[in-house]
């Protein structure tokens, strides 16, 4: 049995863990970026909080590995736009307001992508990850 970091069982705490197979993994990741959404709102309801955007962009940077690793290329792409948007824009502006809004609705669509009968996941994650991109 292979170890690997996951840190889908605590967002931004990488740990060593047993191999979770990918219905599993759907399901944390679900619950995670549920998480990740809680923290996104709180950081909307203050202005862009530094602190909670600088958490969510670590925590979707990890999340990202663990997409790459299950092959879930789209998926870890689109966290990892999230993750860099976030990090770019640091401090409480108008800006950093507009990513916390692009980001939140980047999780959800990670959320639909990780649903496999939505239609049309990617192409609306495109128009996502371009919005992410005018902006850092």
């Amino acid at each position: 049995m292979r170890t690997q970091t996951n840190a889908l069982s605590s967002p931004g705490m990488g740990q060593v863990v047993r191999f979770v197979p990918p219905a599993e993994f759907k399901r944390e990741a679900n619950a995670w970026m549920t998480d990740v959404t809680d923290q996104l709102q709180r950081a909307e309801r203050h202005g862009g909080d530094p602190a909670l955007t600088d958490h969510v962009s670590r925590s979707m940077q990890a999340f990202h590995r663990m997409a790459e690793l299950r092959g879930l290329h789209e998926v870890a792409d689109l966290a990892l736009s999230v993750s860099r948007a976030l990090e770019q824009t640091p401090g409480r502006n108008e800006t950093a307001k507009r990513v916390v809004a692009l980001s939140l609705a980047a999780i959800s669509q990670i959320q639909w992508m990780l649903n496999p009968s939505v239609e049309g996941a990617g192409r609306n994650a495109r128009r996502i990850v371009d919005g992410l991109l005018r902006h850092w």
